[in-house]
């Protein structure tokens, strides 16, 4: 790992101990649980629409255009990371698209670290 990616990394695990120390173990929903639990059910688009985020299929289709324009960002990535993970319902798949979302989060910032703060240096 890269010196940026190793801080990055300590630092997220150094937030979420602050976090944890400020406000406890938090357990929240993962998801709105009145969706959730509607009678006829809740589709994962109807969920990323009570979030204010595209549609995972719309996500992957905004981050896959920027890319083949040459103009996709880690903002496109995490997007769609989070759409991943507010469109599964089931939570063992939720886990694995929720650790894909932090690992991007993380390399995102290690590239902040690496290039982005070294410019205004």
């Amino acid at each position: 790992m890269s010196k940026e990616l190793d801080q990055a990394f300590l630092d997220a695990v150094a937030e979420v101990n602050n976090q944890l120390t400020k406000w406890g173990e938090q357990n929240h929903p993962c998801l709105d649980q009145t969706l959730l639990n509607r009678e006829r059910s809740c589709t994962p688009q109807r969920m990323c629409e009570n979030y204010e985020i595209p549609s995972e299929t719309r996500a992957k289709f905004l981050c896959q255009n920027a890319f083949e324009k040459n103009e996709g960002t880690y903002a496109h990535i995490a997007v769609e990371e989070l759409s991943e993970s507010i469109s599964e319902f089931e939570p063992e798949k939720r886990y694995i698209e929720v650790i894909q979302l932090a690992a991007v989060c993380i390399n995102w910032a290690a590239k902040i670290k690496r290039i982005d703060l070294k410019k205004e240096s």
